[in-house]
């Protein structure tokens, strides 16, 4: 996960540890890591014609003025790495550092450069007035704050304050800006924008960006904003996402899930790329190699005062007057450790409390993906066997004024073990039956697994009913013994799970209390939405125990009524039709 590897060093070459290191300032005797602990590898060698990082670089420093640090420079490089076609190789870029590395800064460089610059890269397929910045944080001060120190470089109307930031050539080229709080915009004369808003459900609708910025990563609890506003490059010729955050913690369920698939493509790429085992374009081919992870934080387990541990995750100490001395005494500060750790070491505190369930078993039930005869890939996570029951267990976490809904299924796989996965999570209930019922008519799935008192699920129970759903009454004994039977499959190597991030995070973060001296999952305590594992344990009880009934045989119809001619009358009988009244 390194690039300490023997041949991504080499795709690295001269010419970036030129550029990275020159016009360098040096300050005490400590210096951060240059390098992210974790790395995408380059797949080219990193020169001027393969890199518009080179181009940023010297953006900065002959028209800025700006001296960006080494950490700045290599991850420039890296990240704006391109296809033989000019377009650039990663369309979403996730950036982790230890905070005050100057991660401001570098946005701010980075927007001028692709507005003054990039966006007449390719003006037959994007041209500059169809080119958008979008700039997104929780709080929309902080998505703000980048925009307002570009805007201090080409104000063609500056406050007094600001006259001495402001180039005069950029100033030229852009428009009076709209410094209207929430709805602040720099324009260019040829109609390239930079837009800072907040991250919403609809912060981003309605917008196509050619680039999009995503501050404080780590916020996004769900995948509300994630979905409104990553989606606004899907149709933009040559678009780009930069995430850029400290570490996460147990609820920062985006990022960790992100993270994860990229350190894994990271992984499997050292393993069959790096090894020889399969071609650079075999590897392409079933991998996503357009996402980029670059990360500069600690090693896990080091020690909150480790020197070494600090350097790797504050690439700016030795290049900031003072920086060390800061950190060291934030260090030694109040706050509780597992700030420290997120926010200086970068390094992720996901669960302050011990999990229920065993992390290492449950990774090793995960499906992996294969190949099939014809070498596409297989996601083996869905084989249910054809001719297996299914159950789908339901579970609600309501958290403040946050309401999110989880959808769980369950069923028996050809080689007898159980086979968890979710199948839908959202944000509020009201969707929760119409999507039962699609499920229901797509699978025929009609059973359903849930809580029926002493939770918020229960208000769907009656809905659920009256959609004419089995329900699976998860309450009692069977309650007070679902989470154990979880655990009891688990240990034994029956049941197999879809590797799934809200899954997986709340495996690793739920805890249990005990009734009756029972485990039962506990939602309070647990640091993290774990409406996930209920709800595929709500499943596993479902379709281990409450088989429906069989449904009684129809009666046999009635006999045909027999048909009697009029030969077959005898005559005794009495003809109406001739009788004298």
């Amino acid at each position: 996960m390194t690039a300490s590897g023997g041949r991504s060093t080499a795709l690295l070459g001269d010419e970036y540890e030129t550029a990275v290191f020159a016009d360098a300032k040096r300050y005490g005797k400590h210096v951060g890591s240059t390098e992210p602990r974790i790395a995408t590898p380059p797949l080219r060698r990193l020169t001027p014609e393969t890199s518009h990082g080179f181009s940023v670089i010297d953006f900065a420093l002959t028209v800025l003025g700006i001296r960006l640090y080494p950490w700045q420079k290599a991850l420039l490089i890296r990240a704006l790495e391109l296809n033989e076609d000019g377009t650039y190789r990663f369309r979403k870029i996730f950036v982790l550092v230890g905070r005050q590395n100057g991660k401001t800064t570098l946005l701010t460089v980075l927007a001028l450069w692709w507005l003054f610059v990039d966006a007449d890269s390719f003006p037959e397929h994007l041209p500059a007035r169809e080119f958008l910045i979008l700039g997104t944080a929780q709080n929309l001060d902080i998505a703000e704050e980048a925009w307002d120190a570009a805007l201090k470089r080409c104000d063609p109307n500056p406050e007094e304050d600001d006259e001495e930031y402001v180039v005069e050539w950029l100033a030229t080229e852009t428009r009076k800006p709209v410094k209207t709080n929430g709805k602040k915009s720099l324009r260019l004369r040829n109609n390239a924008k930079y837009e800072p808003r907040a991250a919403s459900r609809m912060g981003g609708r309605g917008k196509s960006a050619a680039r999009v910025i995503m501050d404080e990563m780590r916020e996004q609890q769900t995948w509300d904003v994630w979905g409104s506003v990553s989606k606004t490059k899907n149709a933009i010729f040559n678009s780009q996402l930069w995430g850029i955050s400290s570490a996460g913690d147990a609820k920062s369920v985006v990022l960790s899930t992100l993270r994860a698939g990229a350190i894994k493509t990271i992984r499997e790429y050292e393993q069959y790329v790096e090894t020889g085992i399969q071609t650079l374009e075999e590897f392409a081919n079933t991998h996503d190699v357009a996402t980029a992870l670059f990360e500069w934080s600690a090693e896990p387990g080091k020690p909150l005062l480790d020197i070494d541990g600090i350097l790797q995750a504050n690439p700016s100490v030795g290049y900031k007057p003072m920086f060390f001395d800061s950190i060291w005494s934030d260090l030694l500060g109040d706050e509780p450790e597992a700030t420290k750790r997120t926010e200086i070491l970068c390094d992720w505190v996901t669960s302050r409390v011990e999990p229920y369930l065993d992390g290492a078993r449950w990774a090793e039930a995960a499906d992996a993906p294969s190949l099939d005869d014809d070498g596409e890939l297989v996601d083996v996570g869905s084989t249910i066997a054809d001719s297996s029951r299914m159950v789908m267990g339901i579970d609600v976490h309501r958290e403040k004024r946050l309401t999110r809904s989880t959808i769980g299924v369950a069923g028996f796989r050809d080689d007898g073990r159980v086979h968890l996965e979710l199948i839908a999570q959202r944000t509020g209930m009201t969707w929760v039956v119409k999507h039962a019922i699609a499920v229901r008519e797509k699978t025929g799935i009609n059973q359903i697994a849930i809580q029926t008192k002493g939770c918020d699920a229960a208000d769907l129970v009656s809905l659920l009913a009256d959609a004419r759903f089995d329900i699976v009454d998860i309450s009692a004994t069977t309650l007070l013994t679902s989470a154990g039977r979880l655990a009891d499959r688990l240990r034994e190597d029956k049941i197999r799970h879809r590797s799934q991030g809200p899954l997986n995070l709340a495996i690793a973060n739920g805890v249990t209390k005990a009734l009756s001296g029972m485990p039962v999952w506990d939602r309070d305590a647990s640091p993290v939405d774990i409406a996930p594992v209920v709800a595929v344990t709500n499943a596993l009880v479902g379709l281990e125990s409450f088989a429906p009934k069989p449904k009684k045989p129809a009666p046999p119809p009635p006999a045909p009524a027999e048909t009697i001619t009029r030969d077959e009358a005898v005559s005794t009988e009495v003809n109406l039709a001739t009788v004298p009244f």
